[in-house]
């Protein structure tokens, strides 16, 4: 059976509404989000999982992530996975926990997981949105994140598939740690997702798309027909289109 799966960092600023057509013109049967939020100051839909949801008419599991407090209200984070297939079980796992000491790679980071019933078949599916590093470097900490993200990924027997925006460039430890338990599925590295919108974070500048962050693996219980890169001019990150059979 031949199943399409989109993974995309929608950019907290970009407006979900151009997100969520988008996705629609694709017309993905799953679809792995990050940087979905609720009570965005930048977003004029507050909720933007239930306007992703209702806009597909997909299932979705997209546990919050806790972020900070804005004018009395909570402002959350998430990772979601869409499906028109139906969701069965559901699971979160911290990979990174606060340690007070601020910064991107101080934050919550969750690999999120659901098992999707296929016809007569389950598929697993899992996606994650890991830490920012100064300019993507390796560091001890972002070590320990992939250590704990790879022994979830050892975990489903079941056909598997994981995507996700990995804040890591081909050739690293993260990206090698994974390719050591599961197959990358393309597209080529040499392929940029990011960033088409200009980023500036201390003293590390970029308005060009010079970078591979966002990725597709699977088990050896799926086969990839075809891997590509999307052209769009919403988010900051181009997204990944995967067809693949079960």
């Amino acid at each position: 059976m031949s199943i399409s799966i989109l993974q995309w960092n929608i950019w907290y600023k970009e407006d979900i509404r151009n997100i969520a057509n988008e996705i629609k013109r694709l017309n993905p049967d799953i679809v792995c989000l990050q940087e979905l939020t609720v009570n965005h100051p930048d977003q004029e839909i507050k909720n933007t999982i239930e306007h992703i949801a209702s806009t597909l008419g997909y299932e979705h599991y997209a546990p919050l992530i806790p972020l900070r407090e804005l004018e009395g209200q909570e402002l959350s984070l998430a990772n979601g996975i869409f499906s028109r297939f139906p969701i069965g079980n559901k699971r979160r796992v911290w990979v990174n926990e606060p340690k007070g000491d601020g910064g991107y790679d101080d934050e919550y980071r969750e690999y999120v997981e659901v098992t999707l019933r296929v016809e007569e078949r389950e598929l697993v599916v899992g996606t994650a949105h890991m830490s920012y590093t100064h300019r993507f470097e390796v560091t001890d900490p972002k070590k320990a994140e992939t250590d704990k993200l790879v022994a979830e990924l050892k975990k489903p027997t079941l056909p598997f598939i994981f995507t996700g925006d990995l804040n890591a460039t081909p050739g690293s430890y993260t990206i090698q740690s994974i390719e050591k338990v599961l197959k990358n599925a393309g597209p080529a590295n040499d392929e940029k997702t990011w960033t088409i919108k200009p980023f500036s974070y201390q003293g590390f500048e970029e308005d060009r798309l010079n970078w591979r962050l966002d990725y597709a693996f699977v088990n050896d219980k799926v086969e990839v027909a075809s891997a590509r890169v999307v052209d769009t001019e919403y988010s900051d990150h181009l997204p990944l289109l995967i067809e693949f059979e079960v």
